[in-house]
């Protein structure tokens, strides 16, 4: 096997293996685990530590290839569901869609500012969603909604500050804090990842990954 990252192939190999996940911590540790066994000779560390900006935090994988080293972030989303898949029970949580996608930004932020500090060499933020209403169209005033600056449909284009809108309450801000500012330049465009349960609320699943390094490229 190459020494060198092949992400989007490891995510495929990975939803014929786990076509669904227990928690983002579950999904963590399958992706962490198929890459080591498709790259042999890339380090593969999950949780690793890392101090940015002079603080102490962890990176959810990161990698040692023959390009360098690598940070990746993962969020894993679901709607609140009970799935048998494969004779294996899901008990899944629905998402607090408004913070959940603010986080996804705060983290594409973070992995710029480790990439731009010189902690790694490339960064990739990937989102696995179960839920439709991440990448499908949006309402058509989703501009007025509150976490606008946040969403992550399919086909949005997204840089610079994002902010909550002016009408966002205190504790929604309390919990995943703004304005972000991302550098680079981002295209969120949804792939296929799995169907455990077609035809079933939250039974269809698909993944939208940010290289980081080449938006930052591209800014």
């Amino acid at each position: 096997m190459s020494a060198r990252l092949d992400l989007e192939s490891a995510l495929s190999a990975l939803a014929e293996e786990r076509p669904v996940f227990h928690s983002e911590a579950d999904f963590q540790h399958a992706l962490a685990w198929v890459i080591r066994e498709r790259h042999p000779h890339i380090e593969v560390r999950p949780e690793r530590p890392v101090i940015l900006d002079g603080r102490r935090g962890h990176v959810d994988i990161w990698l040692r290839d023959a390009d360098g080293e690598k940070a990746i972030e993962l969020k894993y989303w679901t709607d609140r569901n009970d799935l048998i898949v494969r004779d294996e029970r899901f008990d899944l949580r629905g998402w607090a869609g408004d913070i959940d996608r603010c986080g996804f930004w705060k983290d594409v932020d973070r992995v710029e500012r480790l990439l731009d500090g010189g902690v790694c060499g490339d960064g990739y933020v990937i989102a696995l969603s179960g839920v439709r209403g991440s990448w499908g169209p949006p309402a058509r005033d989703w501009q007025r909604r509150n976490d606008a600056a946040f969403r992550v449909h399919s086909g949005r284009a997204v840089t610079g500050v994002l902010d909550w809108g002016p009408n966002t309450a205190a504790g929604t801000r309390g919990m995943c804090g703004a304005p972000i500012e991302v550098s680079g330049r981002y295209r969120t465009a949804w792939r296929d990842y799995s169907k455990p349960a077609p035809g079933t609320a939250g039974g269809e699943f698909r993944y939208l990954l940010l290289d980081v390094g080449a938006a930052l490229d591209a800014s």
